[in-house]
């Protein structure tokens, strides 16, 4: 079911993380350079995986649910819009 415009709301909530944290949001747009849509998409997906693996919750209850909603994310979509972002901010350099 979409979701304020993606495809869920896992999708639409690690975005909105990732865009309201400046860091993160300049991390992403660095990790667009010269990859594609799939490339970008695994980057993104480790990149959550390993901010979930420093939590340090190894098993249990959170640990399921929060594998679990990673695991719905839609990296792809995030990624082509990020890749979209990226050609459009050349394009007006």
């Amino acid at each position: 079911m979409k979701y304020n415009g993606w495809t869920n709301w896992e999708t639409w909530n690690f975005k909105l993380w990732i865009e309201t944290d400046e860091g993160s949001y300049h991390k992403a747009l660095n990790m667009a350079n010269g990859k594609n849509g799939y490339q970008l998409s695994l980057a993104l997906e480790n990149w959550a995986y390993d901010m979930f693996d420093e939590l340090g919750v190894e098993s249990g209850f959170f640990a399921d649910v929060c594998k679990t909603s990673i695991s719905e994310i839609n990296f792809y979509e995030i990624a082509e819009s990020y890749l979209l972002e990226t050609e459009e901010g050349e394009a007006t350099s």
